[in-house]
């Protein structure tokens, strides 16, 4: 048996499972990651105690999914863009010292990438890219099974989009994040105290999130629709740009804005057959993730050794 963890920028998950990738017992938890990394670590031993009281099988190792850049080959972070306090730190040797166990570490997108590819949404295909669009994006490549990202991991948030709101250039990320579409449309909201999505979040914008555009866009609300077209926009080049360089013949879209569902997946699809090299219209599928929250363990799970 294997331990797999999750540290997102707001969620964490700690579960047992099978070396195939079989979830046996899971945790989850908001992340406290206003109360930083400490707090986050603390948070994840009461996690990775909750799922191992159960007893069972002997326990090899475990594999750590973190959100945000981790150097693969001495397992520390380099940084999180959430949650502050994890600057360079040794999340591998962490992991040893409190749970006692052999420890691998990899960027959390990179984890959902495999585990997508080999037991999700593009099994049987060759060549899978992942996207995650939560609280921050994130990306993955796997050839074959077999991840084939940069040690960083696929960082396709931190590629540069134009911006037609503001007219200049801004990192992916900034733009079509969970967060970032929140205060986008928080900020519309307050243009427009009549629409939908000011009235559907309690009149209070700051109680709007990725859920709450979605189900104005349900109802009409032109500047929703507005704001997911432009979101979509920035996804379909952003993404086409991956497709030209890496030619994968199905796209993931994984996290919690991708729960969005058509209204977003329409606009992105549409767009990047739009935008995407002529030789690979209609030759890679778009389409939402099949393991969900689990996906990031599922594939810590399948992590190979102490790396």
């Amino acid at each position: 048996m294997r331990l797999a963890i999750e540290i997102g920028g707001t969620k964490l998950q700690a579960a047992v499972g099978t070396a195939d990738g079989r979830i046996v017992r899971l945790a989850r938890a908001e992340s406290p990651a206003g109360q930083g990394a400490a707090a986050v670590r603390d948070r994840v031993a009461e996690l990775v105690e909750e799922v191992r009281a159960a007893g069972g099988d002997p326990i090899e190792q475990v594999g750590i999914g973190f959100g945000g850049p981790v150097v693969r080959q001495t397992g520390r972070i380099v940084r999180s863009h959430q949650v502050s306090g994890w600057e360079d730190f040794d999340l591998r040797a962490w992991a040893r010292g409190a749970f006692g166990l052999p420890a691998a570490v990899e960027n959390d997108s990179n984890c959902a990438a495999v585990a997508e590819a080999r037991l999700g949404a593009g099994r049987g295909a060759g060549r899978v890219f992942y996207m995650n669009i939560g609280s921050g994006i994130g990306g993955g490549f796997v050839v074959g099974g077999r991840l084939a990202s940069g040690p960083l991991g696929g960082e396709i948030g931190h590629t540069w989009v134009w911006d037609a709101s503001a007219g200049r250039y801004d990192k992916l990320e900034n733009l079509c994040s969970g967060w970032s579409i929140a205060r986008r449309a928080a900020r519309l909201a307050a243009a427009d105290p009549g629409g939908r999505m000011l009235a559907l979040a309690g009149g209070q914008a700051e109680r709007i999130d990725a859920r709450t555009v979605a189900a104005a866009v349900g109802e009409g609300d032109a500047a929703a629709g507005a704001l997911l077209d432009d979101v979509g926009e920035s996804l379909a080049v952003a993404l086409a740009n991956v497709a030209a360089i890496v030619q994968p013949e199905v796209i993931v879209i994984g996290g919690g804005v991708a729960q969005m569902g058509d209204v977003l997946f329409r606009r992105l699809a549409e767009r990047f057959e739009r935008r995407v090299f002529a030789p690979l219209a209609g030759r890679c599928r778009i389409v939402p993730a099949e393991l969900l929250q689990e996906n990031v363990v599922v594939g810590a799970l399948l992590l190979e050794g102490d790396a």
